[in-house]
């Protein structure tokens, strides 16, 4: 009985391919670290808008995301793309919570009515 077990596992010739095999280019790594720092500074900043006044501390944090989003926006679009072909659950997903959080600012911000800066330009 083992041996049909044996032989049937030696008979598939099909090779997955590994994370192993191939090298992370460093821009993606870059970008799971920014959206990781994201991660851990929206997440508590979301907690403390909860409180009226902290809530001044997000919008602030939001008008900063909102400067730097066309950054943002590019390296996450490069990042889902790399992830999603290569099945890379956790960094398909750290990349579209980055858009998800440049998203939320953008709301906020106009929410708040507060002036819009892109790289310092003014909308």
């Amino acid at each position: 009985m083992s041996d049909v077990f044996w032989d049937a596992q030696d008979s598939d010739d099909e090779v997955e391919e590994s994370e192993l095999r191939y090298k992370r280019p460093w821009w993606v790594t870059v970008g799971a670290i920014v959206n990781l720092l994201l991660l851990f500074a929206v997440v508590p900043a979301g907690f403390l808008a909860l409180i009226p006044f902290f809530f001044l501390i997000y919008v602030y944090f939001a008008q900063i995301l909102v400067w730097i989003s066309p950054v943002l926006i590019l390296l996450n679009i490069a990042v889902f793309w790399w992830s999603f072909r290569r099945k890379q659950a956790a960094t398909t997903a750290l990349a579209a919570l980055g858009l998800a959080f440049v998203a939320v600012s953008f709301v906020v911000l106009m929410l708040w009515q507060s002036q819009i800066i892109i790289l310092g330009i003014r909308f």
